[in-house]
């Protein structure tokens, strides 16, 4: 990084890896708002050194998003309320992909609370209406799920058990077993790092609304494709649009974004593939 913002520099933070768009943004953030309160760096660079002492397994960034809304509760007085409602909007961002079309993500929180009840509000509430696999270029798996399914804990690994098979996906604290531990590296590895709502714009209108949850390399572990107002249970094309299909999204984002209903959700015309 190089450049200025205002009395600190971008060179007072040192050389940080950004392989996320959002990566630069809380930089950017960190620095400007450093700046606004008349702060010297050092006082972000302490609250960020305990983020990480904390617990070292957390993503990197997710640290800097604590220690920014440390500095904002103590130095500015801003409420943990009015944190939790906005922090994810910042966060969002737009990237663009060569063949899927452009995204618009908004991340949400990894933790295994959070991933936890929303991957149990899908599968349990919402298995008939979804599609879930992996969305990679040359490999795209829909699988629809059968039946509900039974979902549990183990050593950081949720199972979603339909009977005839199943899935697992690490998403929480992950030792291995007494005697046979688990390289906390492999392990870092192993659970997810990022999570994120998704909406695939094409021709100026959202058209495909999804969650995405990558481990610790940034591999892909999961992705659901949300119930579609174009199509019905069975991927068939409806006649017109069905907005009611949008309420696992609208559920979605209220619940883990703050944020409301979105009327651009409900601006396209019928389903276009990019």
């Amino acid at each position: 990084m190089s450049g200025t913002v205002a009395g600190v520099t971008v060179e007072d933070v040192g050389e940080v890896a950004l392989d996320e768009p959002w990566h630069a943004r809380v930089v950017a953030l960190a620095l400007e708002a450093v700046n606004n309160l008349g702060l010297d760096w050092e006082d972000f660079r302490a609250r960020l050194i305990a983020a990480i002492a904390e617990d070292e397994r957390r993503p990197y960034y997710d640290s800097w998003l604590i220690a920014l809304e440390r500095l904002a509760m103590e130095e500015v007085g801003t409420s943990a309320s009015e944190l939790t409602t906005n922090r994810m909007r910042a966060a969002s961002y737009w990237t663009e992909e060569e063949r899927p079309g452009d995204l618009e993500v908004f991340p949400i929180g990894c933790d295994e609370v959070t991933l936890l009840s929303v991957l149990t509000e899908v599968f349990e509430n919402w298995w008939q209406h979804i599609r879930f696999g992996t969305l990679i270029d040359g490999a795209v798996y829909e699988l629809r799920a059968p039946d509900r399914p039974r979902l549990s804990m183990l050593d950081g690994y949720l199972t979603i058990d339909f009977g005839s098979w199943h899935v697992h996906v690490c998403i929480g604290e992950h030792v291995g077993v007494p005697g046979r531990g688990v390289d906390p590296r492999l392990a870092r590895r192993r659970r997810c790092g990022h999570a994120e709502l998704q909406r695939q714009w094409v021709d100026g209108a959202p058209r495909v609304w999804m969650f995405r949850m990558f481990n610790g390399e940034g591999a892909q572990q999961m992705t659901i494709l949300l119930p579609n107002p174009f199509l019905d249970d069975d991927q068939h094309v409806l006649p017109a649009p069905e907005w009611s299909h949008l309420a696992l999204w609208d559920l979605l984002r209220e619940r883990y974004l703050g944020l409301s209903s979105d009327p651009l959700d409900r601006t396209a015309d019928g389903l276009r593939h990019p």
